[in-house]
């Protein structure tokens, strides 16, 4: 191998030379239109713009000869105001433009910039420092403040400490979002994929009806509004920019892209009008083949988190199997603050309390989902239990005997 690499430098080295000469002879050229303002060209220069640190900028040239809209590149980022080397921004790290790819313009990375355009600031992703989408330092879609206000239809109120769902109480809006991305899709008019899509449902329906039954035992009353039949506005059919299987390569970028799906698509201010709640929940179902290996989770709300959309991803299908109503039910009560009992990752639960559980087949629906009795899924009824630990940390109680015992921390309801 080593051999094989010096003798590919040998023939390298001098395209390297060609390339370094060509680089410095095209920054002479620029360096010369930069200069000449009044050039005969009659291309029409960008604004000076501002730095991060105050120091001013020079525009870059504008549509025509290397790109177009003040810039170097076709659509890129970097010397000016909505300009850059590169095609579709993936191009220069300059002032004025984002490092990445996209149409953003400033200092950070992807759609991202300090200048103006979609998304301004020093943030990744749709993050940014100015206006339009998203404002604030944060990364991704974040905003500085304690609420999201987006222009248009979108803006809605929210608890800044609990997102999109608060606690299990009063009436709750449940969007169903069938996604088609690169890989999976639905096809309705498929005998397999209908029936697929009646189970979703069925699930779904189950799902509501134990947790609203469960609520109640702990002296709650619950509404899920969740009937796509009779609320059409609460399913969409949407093909999101993402494969089912980046969520557990990237899944900051998955939210993101979700968040904008849901941000562009559902008229999520309207629905809460209309139905006269401020809680909302988002499942999208994908439609993965049998041989997926990643099971459903949830995008529960967390502090900081770029929107406010709590969203249960439901990969329908599994090693094999097709989720049932206690997935359902599972992954709903995430969104509440709900922890897995399974592993030891929240609120302080100890590995030695997993084990504690596993032991004593603790039939808690955040520890299992199969029915303990028949050792498989159900799929016409939910047998798992709410139990005391569960429903503390879902704001259905305010103590938990087991909390307390096990000296874990407190949960999110309990202010």
């Amino acid at each position: 191998m080593r051999w094989g690499m010096e003798k590919m430098k040998k023939k390298i080295l001098p395209i390297i030379g060609l390339m370094m000469a060509i680089v410095l002879g095209l920054t002479a050229c620029m360096e010369a239109l930069l200069e000449d303002e009044s050039s005969e060209s009659g291309y029409e220069y960008g604004e000076e713009f501002a730095g991060p640190g105050g120091e001013m900028y020079p525009g870059g040239p504008g549509d025509g000869w290397y790109g177009d809209e003040y810039g170097y590149g076709e659509y890129g980022d970097g010397y000016g105001p909505y300009g850059g080397y590169g095609e579709y921004g993936d191009g220069w790290d300059g002032y004025g433009g984002g490092y990445g790819q996209g149409y953003g313009n400033g200092y950070g990375d992807d759609w991202g910039g300090y200048g103006q355009g979609y998304g301004n600031g020093y943030g990744d992703d749709w993050g940014g420092y100015g206006q339009d989408y998203g404002n604030g330092y944060g990364g991704g879609w974040s905003g500085y403040g304690s609420e999201v206000e987006i222009t248009g239809d979108h803006y809605y109120p929210y608890d800044e400490n609990l997102g999109t769902v608060k606690e299990l109480s009063g009436d709750i809006a449940v969007v169903s979002i069938f996604v088609k991305d690169k890989t999976t899709s639905w096809n309705f008019n498929s005998a397999s994929d209908q029936k697929l899509y009646q189970t979703v449902y069925s699930n779904l329906s189950i799902a509501v009806d134990y947790l609203e039954k469960n609520s109640k035992s702990y002296g709650k009353t619950v509404n899920f509004i969740y009937d796509w039949e009779k609320y059409p506005e609460l399913t969409y059919d949407l093909d999101i920019n993402v494969d089912y299987r980046d969520i557990d390569r990237d899944y900051n970028r998955f939210d993101n892209t979700a968040f904008r799906a849901i941000e562009e698509n559902v008229p999520t201010e309207s629905i809460l009008k209309d139905l006269n709640t401020d809680q909302i929940l988002y499942m999208m179902f994908f439609n993965t083949p049998s041989s997926n290996t990643i099971t459903s989770c949830t995008r529960n709300y967390y502090q900081g988190m770029v929107r406010p959309y709590e969203i249960c991803y439901m990969f329908m299908n599994c090693n094999g199997d097709t989720d049932c109503p206690s997935n359902f039910a599972h992954e709903m009560l995430h969104s509440f603050g709900a922890p897995d009992l399974y592993m030891a990752e929240d609120y302080n639960i100890t590995q030695e309390y997993v084990r504690y559980a596993e032991q004593i087949e603790l039939n808690d629906i955040m520890r299992i989902n199969h029915d303990l009795n028949a050792g498989d899924y159900v799929y016409d009824r939910i047998t798992n239990e709410i139990t005391d630990i569960t429903a503390y940390y879902a704001g259905l109680t305010d103590y938990s005997e087991t909390v307390d015992q096990w000296g874990f921390a407190k949960s999110q309801h309990d202010n």
